[in-house]
């Protein structure tokens, strides 16, 4: 009876800790980046993109070296086949939003570049353009 309340309980424990870190979401970028500083946001991202790629590739060569040989796998082949495979499309899925986020805060950060020299008032008589 006690082993089967230590068993309910551990059980409960590791569905909390599989659940929790699930449902945990990754910050979108680093807390010592301005959330105004675009640029900076498009520079993070675009690093991210480089070190993702490099990631992708090293992956896509060891599925390759599998598919030219894949019997030097053996049996565990197809598990690393599919569990390379599934990196692959991870890394992918990943690589586009960081591309995404990446080409907006540039978009961003070129729009507010415009803005700029736009804030320029110039004092015509009595009226004040902006």
């Amino acid at each position: 009876m006690n082993s089967l309340k230590v068993t309910a309980v551990a059980s409960l424990i590791f569905f909390g800790v599989v659940t929790t870190s699930a449902f945990a979401e990754v910050p979108a970028a680093p807390i010592n980046i301005n959330p105004n500083d675009h640029a900076t946001l498009a520079n993070y991202y675009e690093g991210l993109v480089k070190e993702i790629s490099e990631k992708l590739e090293g992956y896509q060569q060891e599925l390759n070296e599998y598919e030219d040989h894949p019997y030097y796998y053996g049996r565990q082949g197809q598990d690393l086949k599919s569990h390379l495979q599934a990196n692959i499309r991870e890394y992918q899925k990943e690589l586009a939003e960081d591309l995404q986020e990446a080409e907006l805060h540039r978009k961003i950060a070129d729009g507010n570049q415009d803005r700029q020299f736009n804030k320029a008032e110039a004092e015509i008589g009595k009226a004040v353009i902006r």
